[in-house]
């Protein structure tokens, strides 16, 4: 841990990335950190007392004066998205991080942590995981793999000649997913088919942002120095990946799978060449990092892909890959909470519980707020066709104020229940309220009432009005901040008969006189 008399001073290359939008949050909360400066070729729409925000090419000969009184320099600029000049990739990606090594140790800085990838590692799948002691070969005819290598190999050669001098770690990462990151790739693995070379082996571990967050903070304090993988203990094969959404999948020839894509992409049909065409990505073991900073990632890989698959607006489809875990579970709901302006210390100070029940064919989510006075009544709180739970989060705090149990229910097809995404039959509906009902009498030992709660507004265009009443279909507005759990259409049947309440009195009205869907228990 860092030994300074004042906070630490940090400068983060790549400041508008996907990764420091993970990253800089950490820094900010963090209150042994004074400053962060953050250094990109375009502002970072970031605001912060901690922040500064500076234009700046890596390549700068102006790098030295910029880093100078800082501690650490997280180094996670790089040319990720394929461009069709590779001389300009290569001289960024390379001579950029160079210049970012040599300017950190004449500008006086203690620490840089450069942001790798396990493709360093090359494209090969080795059929065990790989350690640090595999050498990074990269790979040149892929400019992503062999620029990730080529930075290690200088960060070493430079460690050899300055020893103890300044530290240098790079973290390898594996496959990042979350709320912050978009990419062709995920587009790639949650589209309606997918294609890869070697399909029955290919597979990937998916990392979730706040666990890269994380382990990048903890090396920002600690002198690490060396390579070290970054991922989760597990992996998911692409078949899984498929079945978890319902993918076709296919095994495609890679050298006819490379040609095609080639050619798309000097086209411009796609935004990546061949180069990315890959069996899969190497699995890594990442033991060392915890050993060295107690790291240890929360979410497992099959949970991240899950997420991943949700926050596309996608559905899962088998009842074995809901999520369950609390963890897990507000992973995937952190853009619904941040569109609502919920951080996760208000929804830590309300005491959420998650519970994912049986419902016929499908599982079901549900949202427990359990009431401090224990009066022995709960409410069903159904979230409206095209909505989940978590907007209903701030009624059931009220409600569950007012004395009354709480159970947000998730129709079939929304937020994180399984099912067709917006999609719940009249079978499937009462199916999913009479498990709710069950669980409240069973579990929470209460009298429920079934109530839904949080309509929203229809927009219907002449060709939407005209869709709508050919298939039932119906479109909704979109949120004003992302969600990727809202469908876009909902077919929604069997709920119009539940009473509808706006405010918590309305709600603990209606605990005098159970109403509901069906009389089951």
């Amino acid at each position: 841990m860092s030994d300074h008399a004042r906070g630490l001073r940090i400068a983060v290359t790549g400041a508008t990335s996907d990764f420091a939008a993970a990253i800089l949050p950490r820094l900010f909360e963090d209150p042994e950190v004074d400053a962060v400066i953050g250094i990109a070729r375009r502002p970072a729409r970031i605001a912060h007392p901690k922040f500064t925000s500076l234009r700046s090419d890596i390549r700068s000969p102006d790098l030295e004066e910029t880093f100078a009184g800082c501690d650490v320099v997280l180094h996670l600029a790089f040319v990720v998205e394929e461009l069709k000049d590779k001389a300009e990739t290569h001289d960024i990606n390379l001579r950029g991080s160079r210049n970012v090594i040599d300017s950190a140790y004449r500008a006086g800085v203690a620490r840089v942590v450069i942001a790798s990838s396990i493709n360093a590692y090359g494209a090969d799948i080795a059929p065990e995981p790989l350690t640090e002691n595999s050498y990074p070969a990269g790979d040149p005819n892929r400019y992503y793999f062999y620029d990730k290598a080529e930075v290690e190999h200088y960060a070493e050669w430079w460690l050899r000649r300055h020893p103890g001098e300044m530290t240098i770690s790079m973290l390898r990462c594996t496959y990042i997913i979350g709320p912050d990151f978009a990419n062709d790739g995920i587009d790639q693995f949650t589209g309606l088919i997918g294609a890869f070379p070697e399909a029955d082996r290919a597979s990937y571990q998916f990392l979730y942002q706040d666990d890269m967050a994380d382990a990048f903070h903890r090396a920002a304090k600690t002198d690490l120095t060396g390579p070290y993988n970054l991922g989760p203990v597990d992996w998911v094969g692409v078949r899984e990946l498929a079945a978890m959404q319902g993918q076709l999948m296919f095994d495609v020839p890679q050298k006819a799978a490379t040609h095609v894509a080639n050619v798309a992409f000097r086209l411009g049909l796609t935004p990546f060449s061949g180069q990315w065409v890959t069996p899969g990505e190497p699995i890594v073991d990442s033991s060392a990092l915890g050993r060295a900073t107690g790291w240890a990632p929360t979410l497992t890989a099959h949970e991240s892909a899950a997420v991943m698959i949700l926050l596309q607006g996608k559905s899962l489809v088998r009842r074995e890959d809901a999520l369950e875990r609390h963890i897990a579970c507000e992973a995937a709901l952190r853009s619904a909470s941040d569109a609502l302006g919920l951080t996760r210390t208000d929804v830590a100070a309300l005491d959420v519980e998650h519970r994912q029940l049986d419902a016929g064919d499908s599982s079901v989510h549900t949202e427990i707020h359990r009431s401090s006075t224990g009066s022995g009544s709960s409410v069903v709180l159904v979230a409206d066709a095209g909505l989940h739970a978590r907007y209903l989060t701030p009624l059931a705090a009220e409600i569950a104020a007012g004395g009354v149990d709480v159970v947000i229910l998730d129709l079939p097809g929304h937020g994180l229940s399984t099912g067709t995404r917006g999609k719940s039959s009249a079978a499937q509906t009462v199916d999913a309220v009479d498990a709710a009902l069950r669980f409240a009498r069973t579990e929470l030992d209460t009298a429920p009432v079934a109530l839904r709660s949080g309509t929203r507004h229809t927009v219907d265009t002449l060709a939407g009005g005209l869709r709508r009443r050919v298939t039932g279909w119906t479109t909704w507005e979109e949120p004003t901040r992302p969600d990727g759990l809202l469908p876009s259409r909902t077919l929604i049947d069997g709920s119009a008969d539940l009473p509808y309440v706006s405010t918590a009195a309305d709600a603990l009205a209606y605990c005098f006189g159970p109403i509901g869907l069906s009389a089951t228990s």
